[in-house]
């Protein structure tokens, strides 16, 4: 759906009411800092080579993440080259930086229908799979007990286009294993590092106007509420947010009342892969960049009234590194311009909206 000329310039004088305010503390912007007087962890997801090339992009890094996540690092087809070898070495990597910049580490992600490497789609059936989940979850979360604090446990299990009655996604591990699948996930990483914090994670939860995620929203409910009748060790739900420029900002009291929810059954909410998608967005990149500070200051001003949610990461930190522009590139060829931070790492109207955002956020978290 494309925005016309009024909800342009609307995007563009909701960010006016932000930019006054936050624009006089661009020399300390920090959303690091912000956070920590909300009790609230902010960080971004890296690629550690990305950041070992790019001194300046690290420095950006250091002084706006206390979290780290691995982008791809951490997926099986980085960690599992073959059925008998482990590679640590970018995972490690990250852990390193992590731990260079007093950062956590999130992990991302032990069991996804994605990612995985063609050896173990080859070998995944009834009888090698349980070996296989519970080989490379106990190897990875050992590895990394102490230094990794919390996981992607199971990644976007839900699916409501399968049809089928618990809405669950027919992915590789549902059909070798049953949905019992997700369960063992939880109880095998539990027993791997009982210090780590566990979260399942899923996408399209944000939209209060956007009927699939509505009901998607029930859905992850359902599956939140029996896991927690099963005493499964779930710490979080792990809300993805992908947004996308091109709807309205429909984030009101569905998606606060969702949150509340969530919260009342005993979870926290985790925020983990945050960013806006201006690939089908029409204007230039001043235009663009107002809507799509209107979404991160909108998502966040409701997300962030819920205590439950205690960490913020965005899916990259500057449009100089994201991977939007290959996945998502613009028809017009004009660069994407998804994070905060714009291609010569200067803040963008996004990063103030996020800050004003962090600063208005209530300090009820312990």
């Amino acid at each position: 759906m494309a925005l016309n000329r009024r909800d342009l310039l609307a995007g563009a004088g909701a960010l006016a009411a932000i930019a006054p305010v936050a624009h006089a503390a661009e020399p300390t912007l920090s959303f690091r800092e912000i956070a920590d007087t909300k009790n609230l962890d902010f960080g971004c997801a890296i690629e550690p080579e990305v950041m070992d090339r790019d001194r300046d992009f690290a420095a950006l890094v250091r002084r706006q993440a206390g979290v780290l996540a691995p982008e791809n690092a951490m997926k099986w087809n980085t960690l599992r080259p073959s059925p008998d070898r482990f590679d640590f070495v970018a995972g490690d990597r990250v852990v390193a930086l992590a731990q260079a910049q007093n950062a956590f580490v999130h992990g991302h992600c032990l069991v996804w229908h994605e990612a995985i490497p063609d050896w173990a789609m080859a070998a995944l059936d009834r009888r090698t799979a349980h070996a296989m989940l519970s080989e490379h979850i106990h190897t990875v979360v050992r590895h990394y007990a102490g230094r990794v604090r919390s996981w992607d446990v199971v990644n976007e299990v839900v699916e409501r286009n399968d049809r089928r009655p618990d809405g669950l996604r027919v992915s590789p591990w549902l059909k070798a294993l049953g949905p019992d699948y997700i369960d063992q996930a939880f109880h095998l990483a539990i027993g791997a590092d009982p210090n780590a914090r566990l979260a399942i994670a899923d996408y399209g939860l944000e939209y209060d106007n956007v009927d699939w995620m509505v009901e998607k929203r029930g859905t992850m409910l359902q599956v939140l509420h029996g896991m927690r009748v099963r005493d499964v060790p779930v710490h979080a739900l792990a809300i993805q947010g992908h947004l996308d420029a091109t709807r309205p900002p429909a984030f009101g009291e569905g998606l606060y009342r969702f949150l509340g929810q969530v919260a009342n059954l005993g979870y926290e909410i985790y925020i983990t892969e945050l960013d806006v998608n201006d690939q089908k967005l029409p204007g230039a990149a001043a235009q663009r960049d107002a809507v799509i500070a209107d979404h991160y200051h909108a998502f966040l001003d409701v997300a962030l009234r819920e205590p439950a949610v205690k960490m913020v990461n965005t899916w990259g930190l500057s449009d100089r590194h994201t991977s939007k522009s290959t996945l998502f590139p613009r028809a017009d060829g004009a660069e994407v311009r998804p994070l905060p931070f714009d291609r010569d790492l200067r803040p963008k109207p996004a990063a103030f909206a996020i800050a004003q955002a962090l600063r208005a956020a209530p300090s009820l978290r312990t």
